[in-house]
């Protein structure tokens, strides 16, 4: 059965906030602190009527706001980026051109030193309510009159006034339907504060664990200054061969190769133990293996054959590189464990092509690049696999692994719009596949 690795908690708290915050009719809206999408619900999308998501990312929420608007969704955002929550009411246009009120709370996310780094903004449609006092104001307001009109004329006969309480009553009917409505906004606007909780649970977590990383790039820090003394030394020796025997000039060319190799891994360490924000830009996957291989192969162990097959092409997507190189590592360290530590490891990096005919919601149609990790090991039945990216899902020991590895491996894909292929055998090893769309460049003129 496949050993399920432990990835970063933050990706997987992140992960679980934005499933739960997909659930909510509320249109939720996160940005930096500079006013700019780093993510959005699929009711957010619908709010603003934004029909490419992906394209959205890191433009400023207020363009797809209409111009009236731009003052009150500037001012809130300004009140955030000061640590405040500001809430107000606000007309937007719908998808069918008619214009809808919206309650709209902006909250600002403090990291551990109380600063601002990062805004959410939840958008809760109240046309229904608004739409239902607005007529309740009416039919009362025109009942009144019509009580005034009939005293003036002195319409005061007993079937009159039995009309009027019968309008009067149905108003009131009326009245607590829309109180009703209300205590159903009540309960909405619950959902998103859950949704709120979840998110500062994500951001505690995700302080935890930039605290291991200073630590880790601390130590890689000092680490990498002993071996640069070390690698002095031995060049203060290899200076003066003449007093050295061919034996010592062969050893100290043996232990200056370690060092200065062993120098290069802390150094890789030190920026792999960096926290990093995502950031979506144009990589290359072949570029990005080719840059991580040295380590990933050192942290599988020496029982492990790693190899990386060729690539003949440019194999080019939208996302973020730490990420992508974080997903990497995860399939190869889930690989390893898989093998028990012996065995082999194969990388291949490749393109797909999802046809119209075989266009499905986990699959979408187009064309994609690809990274492959292929292991020997032990496989997994279809159990197992039916649950692999549930985050906290794990067959290892207790203690041995937290089960979000692989979930923060499927987040990284299904956030630029891929996908994750698996194919495994009992017992005859296990091939994962990430495929990330593929991105156009224009070419040179």
């Amino acid at each position: 059965m496949l050993g399920l690795l432990g990835g970063q908690p933050r990706m997987n708290d992140l992960e679980r906030y934005r499933q739960l915050i997909g659930f909510s009719l509320d249109g939720v809206h996160e940005l930096d602190v500079c006013g700019r999408v780093v993510y959005m619900n699929d009711s957010g999308c619908a709010a603003l009527g934004i029909a490419d998501p992906v394209a959205a990312i890191g433009q400023p929420l207020a363009r797809f706001w209409p111009e009236p608007t731009h003052a009150a969704i500037e001012a809130a955002l300004v009140a955030a980026r000061n640590g405040q929550s500001m809430q107000f009411t606000q007309i937007l246009p719908s998808a069918s051109g008619d214009d809808g009120w919206w309650l709209v709370s902006v909250h600002p996310y403090l990291d551990a030193a109380g600063q601002v780094d990062g805004i959410a903004v939840i958008s809760h449609d109240i046309n229904e309510p608004v739409q239902a006092k607005l007529a309740l104001d009416r039919v009362i307001h025109g009942l009144h009159n019509r009580l005034s009109l009939s005293e003036l004329a002195g319409e005061n006969g007993a079937a009159r006034n039995e009309a009027l309480a019968r309008q009067l009553a149905r108003a009131r009917i009326f009245q607590q339907e829309a109180a009703g409505r209300e205590h159903s906004l009540k309960l909405q606007l619950g959902l998103a504060s859950a949704a709120q909780a979840v998110a500062e649970h994500a951001s505690q977590q995700a302080q935890k664990n930039e605290a291991i990383g200073q630590l880790v790039a601390g130590l890689s820090h000092d680490f990498a200054n002993m071996l640069q003394i070390a690698i002095v030394a031995l060049s203060s020796i290899q200076d003066d061969p003449g007093n050295l025997t061919a034996t010592q000039r062969r050893l100290l060319g043996y232990s200056m190769d370690g060092v200065q190799h062993a120098a290069v891994l802390a150094k890789r360490l030190l920026a792999f133990a960096r926290v990093h924000r995502h950031t979506a830009e144009p990589v290359e996957l072949v570029a990005i293996v080719h840059d991580i291989e040295g380590f990933a192969r050192h942290s599988l162990g020496a029982g492990m054959d790693f190899q990386v097959e060729p690539a003949g092409a440019e194999l080019t997507t939208l996302g973020d590189r730490h990420s992508i190189e974080q997903a990497f590592i995860n399939l190869c360290t889930n690989a390893r464990d898989a093998c028990h530590g012996q065995g082999a490891i194969r990388v291949r990096l490749g393109e797909l092509t999802v046809s119209e005919a075989e266009n499905s919601t986990p699959r979408p149609a187009g064309d994609y690049v690809t990274l492959a990790v292929t292991d020997d090991g032990s496989g997994m039945d279809e159990a197992v696999r039916e649950r692999l990216f549930e985050p906290y899902f794990t067959t290892k020991a207790e203690g041995a692994g937290t089960g979000l590895g692989l979930a923060q491996v499927y987040g990284v894909v299904r956030q630029v719009g891929g996908f994750v292929d698996v194919e495994s055998v009992p017992g005859h090893g296990t091939t994962m596949t990430m495929a990330f769309p593929r991105l156009q460049l224009p070419t040179a003129a």
